[in-house]
């Protein structure tokens, strides 16, 4: 019974896509930050970190429903070289949902910064880094010579 669920489902997936009722688009960036800072300003002074020589991943995909429609997100990575390995300190997370129509996009978006210590080489939380916000917009995009 279970196999057919699966198979039913798996049918009726691939007639929205084929009929334009779903679609689907991702994306993956890959880069290095050659050179930079974070600033985070206390009341003793100034925190400042270099991010110099840091490596980012960055995953994201949309989901299209009757072509208006849409729901997404993505997952901002960044790992610094320590001299021994790795170290991953935060992650970056966006929640987005709204409608498209032409060259006109109303959406919400919910972004998030959360820290990940790395305690295989710091064994210190360091939870300054995190934070959100939430966005309410429109977006005017289009595209020349297609």
């Amino acid at each position: 019974m279970k196999k057919y669920i699966a198979l039913l489902m798996l049918l009726v997936c691939i007639n929205a896509f084929s009929f334009d009722i779903l679609s689907a688009d991702f994306g993956l960036e890959m880069g290095w930050l050659p050179r930079g800072t974070l600033n985070m300003y206390e009341i003793d002074g100034v925190k400042i970190h270099d991010v110099t020589n840091t490596f980012y991943v960055v995953l994201g995909s949309r989901v299209y429903l009757l072509q208006y429609l849409f729901f997404g997100g993505s997952i901002d990575l960044t790992t610094y070289w320590m001299g021994y390995g790795f170290d991953t300190e935060g992650v970056s997370y966006m929640f987005e949902t709204g409608i498209k129509v032409g060259i006109f996009e109303l959406f919400y978006k919910h972004n998030c910064l959360h820290p990940a210590p790395t305690y295989l080489y710091r064994y210190i939380f360091d939870g300054i880094w995190e934070g959100w916000h939430d966005r309410i917009g429109i977006k005017i995009s289009g595209e020349i010579g297609k």
